[in-house]
């Protein structure tokens, strides 16, 4: 097809091939125009094929964004079609190859969906970059998080995709402009990264022997803090599930209040460090005044007990306070000054992060869990101490 033709956006609904024709022939001989039916209003667009390429590209450059329509709002977008078959299966510079020939991602994530969006509107936005294999809406999403997969049949269609699309299209009802990116992980259900499809089908699954305890190579849990009191598991999943297989969400309960904390686990390494590195005081959930904190977990293991820490495990924190490990491996600190007198040695104390954990004055000892002797006055007596 070697370029011959081109995409016309911003067109005037209703518009018809004659008018169409009538305006593109000065250019050169019109093979073929294909006008997408049941556009939203103001979101009209066409192909037009020309004989040969020279026509197609004098078209565009002489007609993008100078060339304007009577009932067009703005003046029309003109530019080589990123894919020139007649279904969009032959992408520029790529006629003729097979389906799946091509290496690289197919898929496409696009966000900031409005609520309710459906697969055809979907399909009409971006069938300009391709032939679009598959389209998966998620369901459940919270209000204002909706989001979608799209699949296309190329790679050089999604990539296209990404790069036009992104920043630029606001569906009707939705409250900001569309993030479109390539999905971080291409397979059916997020199993396969770019760049390793089938090589991580055996990572070892969640809390299995297998997993890497000597680096975060093989990290797959995530720490996320700073969420809000009543954040729910669906709405973890809903936001994360973007980066990946989610195959664990652990929800801490009783927290204090503004001190809300879960750990997600993934089922591959690299969807834990897409999440990560994409998320990490960028992510905002409603009802939060600051940006969630996203950093592997310091332990992996179902209850902390496979550390990351380059020498190995370590000893592991009650299982209600696996969270609590992070920064401190095996027995809490002790505090910095003597507690005051009181009837119980047993005082209640806080780490940096505002983490409570317990300290005998007499005996030196320092833990996690709270102490009988506390439990048996309330457990809460600590409190009226100033924490560490």
């Amino acid at each position: 097809m070697a370029g011959r033709k081109i995409f016309v956006g911003s067109l005037p609904t209703g518009i018809d091939e004659l008018t169409l024709r009538a305006e593109f022939v000065k250019y050169g001989q019109v093979e073929d125009v294909f006008i997408k039916q049941n556009c939203e209003a103001g979101r009209q667009w066409a192909f037009v094929t020309f004989q040969t390429a020279e026509q197609a590209n004098f078209a565009k450059d002489s007609c993008d964004r100078n060339l304007m329509f009577p009932g067009a709002e703005s003046p029309c977008d003109v530019m080589l079609a990123k894919n020139q078959g007649l279904f969009g299966q032959e992408p520029l510079g790529s006629a003729g190859t097979a389906p799946g020939g091509e290496a690289g991602p197919r898929k496409i994530f696009v966000g900031s969906l409005p609520d309710g969006c459906q697969e055809g509107l979907l399909r009409a936005e971006f069938a300009q970059y391709g032939n679009i294999e598959e389209v998966y809406l998620k369901p459940g999403c919270e209000p204002g998080r909706q989001w979608s997969f799209v699949t296309f049949s190329y790679p050089a269609q999604a990539q296209a995709a990404a790069a036009g699309a992104n920043g630029i299209v606001h569906f009707p009802g939705a409250s900001k402009v569309c993030e479109v990116t390539l999905a971080r992980n291409q397979g059916m259900y997020g199993q396969d990264a770019m760049g390793g499809p089938s090589a991580q089908h055996g990572a070892p699954q969640h809390g299995s022997p297998g997993m890497s305890s000597s680096g975060a190579s093989g990290a797959r849990k995530i720490f996320v803090g700073s969420l809000p009191d009543m954040i729910s598991e669906n709405a973890l999943r809903d936001e994360l599930s973007r980066y990946g297989q989610i195959t664990d969400v652990y929800l801490k309960t009783g927290c204090e209040p503004g001190r809300q904390w879960a750990f997600v686990t993934f089922a591959h390494p690299q969807q834990a460090s897409a999440a990560r590195d994409s998320c990490d005081r960028k992510l905002f959930f409603p009802g939060t005044s600051s940006p969630c904190e996203v950093t592997m977990a310091k332990n992996q293991g179902l209850f902390g007990q496979d550390s990351i820490a380059p020498n190995g495990p370590v000893s592991a924190p009650p299982p209600h306070s696996q969270g609590y490990s992070q920064g401190y491996q095996g027995q809490p600190p002790p505090p910095a000054t003597p507690p005051p007198a009181h009837l119980t040695p047993w005082r209640m104390y806080k780490t940096v992060s505002g983490i409570p954990y317990y300290h005998n004055q007499t005996t030196g000892q320092t833990v996690w869990e709270c102490p009988p002797d506390l439990q048996a006055q309330g457990g809460q007596q600590g409190h009226r101490y100033a924490p560490y």
